[in-house]
């Protein structure tokens, strides 16, 4: 399911554990892992490393077409109120 071998999944684990050049850092993995855990609520998952994973490479919730990713945000933009499908 999840391949442990690619990079997306390094650099997340990296993350996890707070692993900078200079060693661990406990603060940042702190940080990193509050700011999952606050994503997976907004999910509505339950926060684990998986679900945090998902979240993080964006295998949660797949891209709607009018979504335009900013500096590793979503930003989904509704359309315009006369071109709204209802």
């Amino acid at each position: 399911m999840i391949d442990e071998s690619s990079e997306k999944y390094k650099v997340f684990d990296n993350l996890w554990q707070g692993k900078t050049p200079k060693g661990f850092n406990i603060n940042k993995k702190n940080s990193f892992r509050s700011r999952m855990k606050n994503s997976c609520h907004q999910e509505g998952l339950e926060f684990s490393k998986i679900n945090s994973y998902l979240v993080h490479s964006g295998l949660s919730k797949q891209l709607d077409q009018d979504t335009i990713i900013k500096n590793d945000i979503r930003v989904t933009s509704p359309p315009r109120r006369h071109l709204r499908k209802f």
